[in-house]
């Protein structure tokens, strides 16, 4: 199979081989240049929730402070208990 490079550098990557691979419009694909070669590899992302034992569980990486999220919604989960606002 053979396809060409557009004037923007765009390249169609046969339907078979997309079939085959099930990409789809948006599917996110690696670039590597080796040896004089170009190679492109789809790069599936590991879902961010999955199931445990009947429960959704976040597994992705955190962003931002973590333990300054933790702190201020264990303070509002007190003090919702506790009846009091914080000022």
């Amino acid at each position: 199979m053979q396809s060409t490079l557009d004037r923007f550098g765009r390249v169609v990557i046969p339907k078979p081989v997309r079939d085959e691979l099930h990409l789809t419009a948006g599917t996110a694909l690696s670039v590597e240049e080796r040896n004089g070669e170009i190679i492109l590899k789809p790069t599936w992302e590991e879902p961010t929730l999955r199931r445990k034992g009947g429960v959704l569980v976040f597994s992705g990486r955190p962003t931002g402070d973590l333990l300054d999220a933790v702190d201020k919604h264990r303070l509002e989960r007190l003090s919702e208990a506790a009846g009091w606002r914080p000022e």
